[in-house]
C-alpha cells in the first residue's frame, strides 16, 4: 500500500529554501518535540510573513505549517538570509565605501548566534528561539528553519515591560565584556575595535546621504516637508539637526573611551519577541553591529524601534526614556558590572543620536506625491527626531562634545 503524498499549498512562497518532503516531516517532528514516526505528515502550507523584509541580509520570511495525521500542527518560521552582494540596492552604496562595506558585512550573524549562542549565559527571562535546521544554499545565501514564536502584539509593550527588557539587556551586556567574550563568529584573531559598527553606519548612511540632505536647502523646501514642519510647528529642528550632525564624528571618537560590551546590537522590541504562552520571557532574535559598543547602546533601539515602525506615537518616548536607563543600570549591577551611571547614559544617548537622530526622517519617501499620509509620516518622524535631539541636548552626561 502506497503512502499518501501530503498536500502542499503556497510552495511559491518558500523560494530557494524548499526541501524534500522527508526533511519537512523531520523538521515538523522536531518542532513538535516528537521522535515518533507516526502519524504521518498529511499537509504542508507555506504563507509569506507580513513582517517587512527591510534589513539588508533578510531576503524572504515564510511561515510553514505542517499538519500530521493525529491533528497536530507544527509551525516553523523560515528566514532566508543573504550576503550584501545579493542585495538589490547595493548600487546605492558610495563607491569609496563599497569595498569595505562588502568585505565587512556580517550577514551570517544569526547563524553564529543560533549555532553557538552569545558566548555567555543568557539572563533568566531571555532565551534564543529553537532552531531546527541551518540550511546552506548557494554562495552567500542560507535559510534558517526555526521556532515560529506566537508573539503578543506590540500593545503588550507597556512601560513596565520596557523596563524589564532594559534590565535584562543590562544583564546580557554585563556578560559580554571584551576581551573575555569575543564577537559572534570570531574564535581567534583580533576582536573588532570600539564602535566599528556605529562608525561604518554613520560614515555610510549619515555622512553620504542624510548629512548632505540636512545641510542643504532642497529637502526643507519640499512641499511634504514644509507641510510637516508647519503641522509640528518645529522649524527650529532644521538648525538643531545641522548643528548636531556636524559634530557626529567627534561624538563617535569621544564615545570610543566609554566602557565597551558586545551587547545585542539591534535590541528593538521587534527583536525581543514576547511568547503568548510565556509572557514573562523575551525570545531574542536578529543581533546587529557585531563590534564593541558603548555600554548602554542597546537602549537606543529599544526606545525607538516601535516608534520608527509606526507602532507607537512619539509622545510615548518620554515616559519610556525615563524608566529604561535606571532599569538597565540595575541589570548591569545585578550581573556584577560596576560602571559610572553617567557613562551608561552617554553610551545610550550617543548611540541613539548617531543611529536614529539623523536618519529617522524618511528621505526615501520624498519621491512619492505630497498627501495627507505622507505629511503625517513626516510629522511623526519630525516629532520622533525632536524627542531624540532633546534627550541628548538636555542630558548632563555630555561635557566635552
Amino acid at each position: 500500500m502506497m503512502t499518501e503524498i501530503p498536500r502542499v499549498t503556497g510552495v511559491e512562497h518558500i523560494g530557494r529554501a524548499v526541501v524534500p518532503m522527508y526533511e519537512l516531516e523531520r523538521l515538523g517532528r522536531l518542532a513538535l518535540g516528537s521522535d515518533s514516526e507516526d502519524p504521518r505528515l498529511i499537509s504542508v502550507t507555506y504563507r509569506p510573513s507580513s513582517y517587512p523584509t527591510s534589513t539588508i541580509p533578510t531576503e524572504r520570511l515564510t511561515h510553514c505549517e505542517l499538519e500530521f495525521g493525529d491533528g497536530q500542527v507544527a509551525r516553523i518560521f523560515v528566514k532566508e538570509i543573504r550576503d550584501v552582494t545579493h542585495w538589490p540596492m547595493l548600487h546605492a552604496i558610495p563607491e569609496h565605501l563599497l569595498e569595505s562595506f562588502v568585505s565587512g558585512f556580517p550577514w551570517r550573524l544569526e547563524i553564529e548566534l543560533y549555532a553557538n549562542g552569545f558566548g555567555c549565559p543568557m539572563p533568566a527571562g531571555m532565551r534564543l528561539p529553537d532552531v531546527y535546521s541551518i540550511q546552506e544554499l548557494e554562495e552567500g545565501r542560507a535559510a534558517l528553519w526555526m521556532e515560529d514564536v506566537q508573539a503578543l502584539s506590540y500593545d503588550a509593550w507597556t512601560t513596565v515591560r520596557f523596563a524589564r527588557a532594559a534590565h535584562l539587556l543590562g544583564q546580557l551586556a554585563a556578560g559580554r565584556i571584551p576581551p573575555g567574550v569575543l564577537p559572534l563568529g570570531l574564535e581567534t584573531g583580533t576582536p573588532f575595535g570600539p564602535n566599528l559598527g556605529v562608525r561604518m553606519m554613520f560614515n555610510g548612511r549619515v555622512e553620504s546621504i542624510f548629512r548632505p540632505a540636512i545641510e542643504g536647502d532642497e529637502l526643507w523646501q519640499h512641499p511634504t516637508v514644509v507641510a510637516a514642519l508647519e503641522r509640528t510647528g518645529d522649524r527650529a529642528i532644521i538648525a538643531d539637526l545641522r548643528a548636531l550632525v556636524s559634530r557626529g564624528q567627534a561624538l563617535i571618537d569621544e564615545s570610543d573611551s566609554l566602557p565597551m560590551t558586545y551587547a545585542h546590537g539591534d535590541a528593538s522590541p521587534q527583536n525581543l519577541l514576547i511568547p503568548a504562552d510565556d509572557p514573562d520571557t523575551f525570545v531574542v532574535i536578529d543581533p546587529g553591529l557585531n563590534s564593541q559598543l558603548p555600554v548602554g547602546h542597546d537602549l537606543g533601539q529599544l526606545l525607538v524601534g516601535l516608534c520608527h515602525a509606526g507602532e507607537m506615537d512619539p509622545s510615548e518616548l518620554e515616559g519610556i526614556h525615563r524608566v529604561i536607563l535606571p532599569a538597565y543600570i540595575e541589570g548591569l549591577t545585578a550581573a556584577g558590572m560596576a560602571v559610572d551611571p553617567a557613562d551608561v547614559e552617554r553610551g545610550y544617548l550617543s548611540g541613539l543620536l548617531l543611529r536614529s537622530g539623523f536618519s529617522a526622517i524618511p528621505l526615501e519617501q520624498l519621491n512619492a506625491p505630497t498627501s495627507d499620509q505622507a505629511i503625517a509620516l513626516w510629522s511623526d518622524r519630525i516629532r520622533m527626531t525632536r524627542a531624540i535631539l532633546d534627550f541628548f541636548v538636555d542630558s548632563d552626561a555630555f561635557q566635552t562634545v
